[in-house]
């Protein structure tokens, strides 16, 4: 080997430390993604490999070096091939390696840092959803760019059984309403604007089939509501019984207070699981009593099928004769191109009229990127205005995971109700897209 080929070697030794070097002193402060957190784990490990292999190698070549200026030196050529031959094959290691450490240093070198104080792991993400909507009515029609909402969501891993997670809402909706005096037939849209905090809560977990969570949460009722996020959902229009947002039309969308909760996989696969949530907590119009309920749910295996039993009791105000009790079931089919979705709810209220709910959505996935989807949604809201039913055709489209793109359009009948409430009807068409991050 000559000169050159010696000073190159040396080169990429120097190269392949100085850039491990400074990987490893940027690597505390690497954003803890929990999607990364094995991957960046793995990197570390093969960069201290790299780096204890370098100083090996190094300490070899220089020894090759010294003996073949020795051999040299006794002019005994074939000692001068052997040194040549091991001196190329430490330069391909040392070429691996540097390969190694390049590759490290473009998957990790370049990611964005956030710090965490005290906790083990900070996740951070969030959705942008925008909504442009036209509502046709009897007597009128109004279009909108009505629905703007930035979420951010944050979850801290405290320790191996102490988490949190925060959800922080930034709002501009303004949903679509009727302006005459029968409320449905002349549409309109009334602004809302806010920075609601609709999820915070404290999760202890003893085990997978034991966890205690404490403040603002989901409740566990069915699966759109428990779902949630406009960014998962097919339709950014939830099924009738959970509008109006943070309302309680069959039972209250949000709670807070104490949640227990839990899942056992079962059979020889641990495919099949049964899953439950219980909870004692308060609605935000009804802070002086207490409402009990939850869910419990079985998926059979590998089938894609899971069922579910709902039932809660307690009180929607704080004054009157406002006892309620609800009964509910849910069916999810997931499998394959099939997504389908059916929630049955009824109640039995001492104010006013027992309510009923119900909704079916199939849905086909044509392809990675493109959905179709149809939903019938009946809703018998207890007050006597007569029953509400929705037809909903939608297609979705996702270029990429982290956008959904919809396009839906939707005919929903008024049946005639008391008070001389004629029956009506209006359609509905809507452009909405999430950006997930």
């Amino acid at each position: 080997m000559n000169s050159g080929n010696n000073n190159t070697s040396l080169r990429r030794i120097m190269l392949a430390g100085l850039m491990t070097s400074s990987i490893l002193m940027g690597a505390p402060a690497i954003a803890d993604d929990a999607a990364q957190d094995a991957k960046v784990a793995a990197l570390a490990s093969r960069l201290d490999q790299a780096m204890s292999m370098i100083e090996k190698l190094s300490a070899e070549l220089a020894q090759m070096k010294t003996q073949r200026l020795q051999a040299e030196i006794k002019e005994v050529p074939e000692s001068v091939r052997l040194v040549q031959r091991r001196m190329d094959d430490v330069d391909e290691r040392l070429d691996d390696i540097e390969g190694v450490v390049v590759d490290v240093e473009d998957r990790i070198g370049s990611r964005a840092v956030a710090n965490v104080f005290d906790a083990e792991r900070l996740d951070i993400g969030g959705f942008l959803l925008n909504t442009l909507t036209h509502v046709d009515g009897e007597d009128g029609s109004a279009t909108s760019f009505n629905r703007q909402v930035f979420e951010l969501l944050i979850k801290g891993q405290l320790s191996d059984d102490f988490s949190i997670f925060v959800a922080q809402a930034f709002t501009r909706e303004a949903s679509p309403t009727f302006g005459d005096p029968e409320g449905r037939r002349d549409p309109d849209f009334n602004l809302g604007t806010g920075a609601p905090t609709p999820i915070a809560w404290a999760n202890y977990r003893m085990s997978d089939a034991f966890n205690i969570r404490v403040g603002k949460w989901v409740a566990p009722h069915g699966i759109v509501n428990v779902e949630h996020f406009p960014a998962i959902l097919l339709d950014t229009e939830q099924p009738q019984f959970l509008r109006p947002f943070g309302g309680q039309t069959i039972f209250a969308n949000f709670q807070t207070g104490v949640q227990i909760h839990g899942r056992k996989f079962m059979g020889r696969d641990g495919a099949s699981a049964l899953n439950y949530a219980f909870y004692v907590g308060n609605f935000g119009g009804n802070q002086d009593n207490f409402n009990v309920g939850g869910r419990v749910g079985y998926t059979f295996g590998d089938s894609g099928i899971t069922f579910g039993l709902n039932g809660a009791f307690g009180r929607r105000s704080e004054v009157g004769d406002s006892e309620y009790k609800l009964f509910g079931a849910d069916l999810l089919y997931d499998k394959g191109p099939i997504l389908w979705k059916t929630e049955f709810f009824a109640t039995e209220e001492d104010l006013g009229d027992d309510r009923l709910a119900f909704y079916s959505q199939p849905a086909w996935r044509i392809n990675d990127q493109w959905t179709a989807f149809y939903r019938y949604d009946f809703l018998d809201d207890g007050t006597l205005r007569g029953d509400r039913q929705e037809h909903a055709f939608g297609l979705a489209f996702n270029p990429i995971p982290q956008v959904r793109i919809r396009g839906t359009a939707t005919f929903r009948s008024f049946d005639e109700g008391i008070g001389g409430l004629r029956d009506a009807n209006a359609r509905l068409y809507q452009i909405s897209s999430t950006y997930s991050f």
